[in-house]
């Protein structure tokens, strides 16, 4: 793909954000959200193919944006990163925001940047896949509607011709 993907960063700290910012800003189209509710918003209008949210935050957890993104951009690919390594929010993420990775906090510059083109990279997949799916519904489609004609033909000819026929 030659344009950058488009990624939405989600951290109520805007040190984490500025951080971010300029450490990937060259290589993703970045957007970002100081809230769950903000996040959400950006969905509506922006097709994004990569999400990465923090756990912790004010008024809606990570967990329950990636939650609700689903909703919004079912095929976007998740990511969860906090500086709070408790295993209930690990399990929380992985059963309920069917996320990609789990990620904590602090990062490694050239681990991050690699996961995300990994993330980049799941999402062509599933998108192309989502693709060829579609095609082949699309081609079997236009074979059922074959078959429909051919049957009706292949009814006409097996009718008995009257001689005023």
């Amino acid at each position: 793909m030659a344009d950058k993907h488009p990624i939405l960063l989600v951290d109520d700290e805007p040190e984490i954000l500025f951080s971010l910012r300029g450490l990937l800003r060259r290589e993703f189209d970045l957007h970002t959200a100081q809230s769950g509710a903000e996040a959400l918003e950006i969905l509506k209008k922006i097709p994004i193919h990569v999400i990465m949210t923090d756990q912790r935050m004010p008024e809606m957890t990570g967990v329950e944006l990636l939650r609700r993104a689903r909703g919004e951009s079912p095929e976007a690919i998740r990511i969860v990163f906090t500086g709070y390594a408790d295993i209930k929010s690990v399990v929380d993420a992985i059963n309920h925001g069917q996320i990609y990775r789990y990620l904590t906090k602090p990062w490694d510059p050239d681990e991050l940047s690699a996961m995300l083109h990994e993330a980049c990279e799941q999402y062509e997949r599933m998108t192309e896949r989502r693709r060829l799916l579609l095609d082949m519904r699309d081609h079997l489609s236009r074979c059922q509607s074959a078959n429909d004609l051919v049957a009706r033909v292949d009814q006409a000819l097996a009718e008995k011709l009257t001689p005023d026929g």
